[in-house]
């Protein structure tokens, strides 16, 4: 069984708003990346945090799936245990940040096509990004993690598969005013 995990528990500062609710093609970033995952995990999660309640109060249909991080303050981490917790029998789990919620659904096809390791992560023109498919053992050294770790340097302890794809939104993040304008003058849904 393969989870999903959106983490959207961040306090989108610079976006001045909440990241997870800004719009692609008439949904929101949460939404659309939500709906996507369950074409391929089951359950898929949503992890809130400094922006619970507007997140909630706009995403009500997916209440049951909405988890709160109450210690969102501590970072991304945090928040993907937060997930990783309501994925207690899952042999592996897709996980991403909010900000990349304009990944073509072929990326995650490739993903989960691609030969299994540890960590099978997209890449685009040699950057590697999101979402990230974690098998067993990287699900376990995340749930073990320390105070003060991150989850990057935790994950780059396992062997990955590396999936070159076309898809320009795996390695791009939207943390701005000027990331959203940006994705939404090249992004295209149809890809």
């Amino acid at each position: 069984m393969t989870c999903g995990i959106v983490l959207s528990g961040g306090a989108s500062s610079r976006m001045g708003q909440p990241k997870a609710l800004l719009e692609l093609a008439g949904r929101s970033m949460a939404e659309r990346l939500f709906k996507l995952f369950s074409e391929f995990c089951d359950p898929v999660w949503i992890v809130t945090g400094a922006q619970h309640d507007p997140i909630a109060a706009a995403l009500a249909q997916y209440s049951k799936q909405l988890v709160f991080n109450e210690n969102h303050e501590q970072g991304m981490l945090s928040s993907l245990r937060k997930g990783l917790a309501q994925c207690e029998h899952a042999s592996s789990v897709l996980f991403s940040p909010v900000d990349f919620a304009a990944v073509q659904r072929s990326t995650i096809q490739a993903i989960f096509d691609a030969e299994r390791k540890a960590i099978v992560k997209p890449r685009w023109r040699g950057k590697s990004g999101h979402p990230v498919l974690i098998e067993a053992a990287a699900i376990q050294a995340l749930r073990n993690a320390g105070p003060g770790e991150n989850a990057k340097a935790i994950l780059s302890r396992f062997e990955a598969n590396y999936v070159d794809v076309d898809d320009r939104a795996v390695a791009e993040d939207c943390d701005s005013p000027e990331d959203y304008k940006n994705l939404l003058s090249w992004w295209n849904e149809s890809a």
